[in-house]
């Protein structure tokens, strides 16, 4: 069985190692709607959902959480991603936590499937935030060889990823799973 709190705990690492590296926050990325401030600021809010919505609440009072917690991290980005993650980490580190159902706006979801979503777009999103900041390393094997799956499932569904772009001939998974987000690989 893959061990999705291990992995989404790599996604974060990996998206947070270039969050570190940051020097121009209104940078493009990939997501053409999205500059580099704007793209953290998603992958923030993605981990500051996480612990109410684990912990049984509704959306609507998840909300109210979230809100309340984004005044208090104004201001420096990447100690507010620290933040966020340290919470998340606590969250996904509970007992029990892969049994449990949490409230999207899809309806109930078991907790598994929502993580498994936050590490195709912590995989995803490190490759833009990459992208933007000039750091092109490759993502761990793992993260894309989970990703991937999912993301042949969801591609071209709004609002998950734009349609997908033909991967080069011998691209690589990594390549393969950029391309079915709507991203040219290359």
């Amino acid at each position: 069985m893959t061990d999705v709190v291990a992995l989404l705990h790599s996604g974060s690492a990996e998206f947070g190692a270039r969050v570190h590296r940051v020097d121009d926050w209104s940078a493009a990325t990939p997501c053409s709607e999205w500059d580099v401030n704007a793209l953290v600021d998603h992958l923030i809010d993605e981990h500051l959902w996480l612990p109410p919505l684990l912990a049984g609440h509704d959306l609507e009072a998840a909300g109210k959480i979230v809100e309340s917690q984004k005044h208090s991290l104004a201001g420096d980005r990447a100690a507010a991603w620290d933040a966020a993650v340290l919470a998340s980490g606590r969250a996904i580190g509970e007992s029990g936590v892969l049994d449990r159902e949490v409230a999207l706006s899809r309806g109930p979801t078991p907790a598994a499937a929502y993580l498994g979503e936050m590490i195709v777009d912590a995989t995803v999103h490190a490759w833009d935030l990459g992208r933007a900041i000039g750091v092109d390393e490759p993502l761990p094997a793992e993260l894309v060889e989970f990703a991937l799956p999912l993301a042949q499932q969801f591609a071209g569904s709004e609002p998950y990823f734009a349609p997908p772009v033909d991967p080069p001939a011998d691209a690589s998974p990594q390549e393969r799973l950029i391309a079915l987000t709507g991203r040219p690989p290359r």
